[in-house]
């Protein structure tokens, strides 16, 4: 589905990110990785390049505008251009609103979001130049409802839903789509950090299929909205959770 395009997956050290990077590896994608946590990302980096895709890894603070435009002109020079981003690096911390303090909102806001729009703005004049692109954001279930101690993580994402449709309008007529998806509550490291039993069992109940999403299950949808075979898609949130937003359970 992406033989030979050339796709960059930032927040590719491990969870979903990894998930991402490896199901469009093996639907043929050139990757580009990029993310803070340069052992990891190494790790990941040797475990796709085993599959036989090639990669290029980028150990780079995205939330640093000017780094981040660098390393994104970096990638279009070693690949030859770029045709799919997927934003998907995201920093949580839940915790009551009258908790936050300005280090954990800003530190939030600045992956989640600054880090995407900057990226995005970055990469469009070299999806411009090869006439088509996607670019493929990740937002979340809580854009749309409330979730608990989740006041800065919702914010971010609920941005991040309006970006993806504004953009789908303002560079669609250049040939680029842009969509993003929402995945379900996801048990991974980061999330097992913020989550506890508790919090598992009672997201579980509110699942109509009885499962909850997987890291797996969620790549393959990013690897579809980025492919051609969504070439009519633009400006859609695909939710990924198995039907736990839209349930009265």
């Amino acid at each position: 589905m992406l033989k030979d395009k050339i796709v960059i997956v930032t927040g590719a050290a491990g969870g979903i990110g990894k998930a991402i990077a490896i199901e469009a590896g093996r639907a043929g994608a050139r990757l580009a990785l990029v993310d803070v946590d340069a052992e990891s990302l190494n790790e990941s980096a040797a475990t796709i390049r085993a599959d036989g895709s090639e990669v290029l890894s980028l150990a780079v603070d995205i939330t640093d505008r000017a780094v981040w435009q660098k390393s994104v002109d970096e990638i279009a020079e070693y690949f030859g251009g770029i045709d799919v981003m997927v934003n998907n690096a995201m920093w949580v911390k839940y915790e009551p609103m009258v908790e936050v303090n300005e280090d954990s909102y800003r530190r939030q806001m600045a992956v989640g979001l600054d880090a995407v729009y900057w990226g995005t703005q970055a990469v469009i004049p070299h999806m411009v130049e090869r006439g088509t692109g996607s670019i493929v954001n990740m937002t979340s279930p809580a854009s749309i409802h409330g979730i608990p101690n989740g006041s800065v993580y919702a914010a971010v994402k609920g941005a991040i839903s309006a970006l993806t449709r504004q953009c789908a309008v303002e560079l669609g007529p250049k040939g680029i789509r842009v969509n993003a998806v929402a995945p379900g509550p996801i048990p991974t490291p980061g999330t097992r950090r913020v989550v506890d039993d508790k919090g598992w069992e009672k997201r579980l109940e509110r699942s109509p299929l009885g499962r909850l999403s997987t890291p797996e299950g969620v790549a393959r949808v990013v690897v579809f909205l980025a492919s051609d075979a969504a070439d009519c898609v633009n400006g859609d949130v695909m939710f990924a959770d198995g039907g736990r937003s839209i349930s009265a359970l």
